[in-house]
């Protein structure tokens, strides 16, 4: 039992712990399609160009939305299955225990903004 506890809170923080990664990499992402669309202006590139490269902006952006919501459902998953079994010490007191909550504070931090 207590195997199978350790196994199914593994699986909810990485999945937790990976759809953080991807929103945080999707966010980079538009700061740097940004900087290279200012970049493109200033250097005085073609219109196509710039407009295709705000294409590119605009699709990662429209990442976001899905990306934010996958992450809530899934942090609210690990955050009831943490609640249900918070009172199992055997549980509680293990490294995966710790990592998940340190999961689930980045995630909360990514929603937060």
């Amino acid at each position: 039992m207590e195997a199978d506890l350790v196994k199914q809170l593994k699986i909810k923080s990485g999945i937790v712990r990976r759809i953080a990664r991807e929103y945080e990499s999707y966010e980079k992402e538009i700061k740097k399609d940004r900087e290279r669309i200012a970049k493109l202006k200033d250097q005085g590139e073609s219109d196509y160009t710039i407009k295709k490269q705000e294409e590119v902006l605009q699709e990662t952006i429209s990442m976001l939305p899905n990306t934010r919501k996958r992450l809530g459902e899934a942090l609210e998953d690990v955050r009831n299955f943490m609640k249900e079994n918070d009172t199992n010490q055997e549980l509680t007191s293990t490294e995966d225990w710790t990592q998940a909550e340190q999961h689930v504070a980045t995630a909360q931090n990514l929603l937060a903004e």
